[in-house]
């Protein structure tokens, strides 16, 4: 059963964010395939509420087509799209 995404303080998100980006783009640097994992554990380690920010980061980016959930915590974007997903990202820094 899904849950309903509750809005999050915009301050919460820009403190967060930064961690995101930057996983993000040492991913695609030094990885290979067609597709980057983007795992909630390895940016926020055990804090709750940045996992909570990197959620609904990542499920913003899920309804516009540019990232999926794979997995509880996993989500994954294809390499095709990385930029696509940096510049959404950027945009609401």
């Amino acid at each position: 059963m899904r849950r309903k995404i509750r809005r999050m303080k915009a301050w919460k998100i820009k403190q967060y964010l930064p961690a995101l980006l930057l996983y993000i783009q040492r991913r695609v640097e030094g990885g290979r395939g067609a597709v980057v994992a983007v795992r909630v554990r390895n940016i926020c380690g055990v804090d709750r509420r940045c996992g909570m920010a990197v959620h609904w980061l990542m499920m913003n980016l899920a309804e516009k087509g540019l990232a999926r959930q794979h997995k509880q915590g996993v989500y994954l974007i294809e390499k095709r799209a990385v930029e696509e997903v940096l510049s959404a990202l950027k945009e609401w820094i």
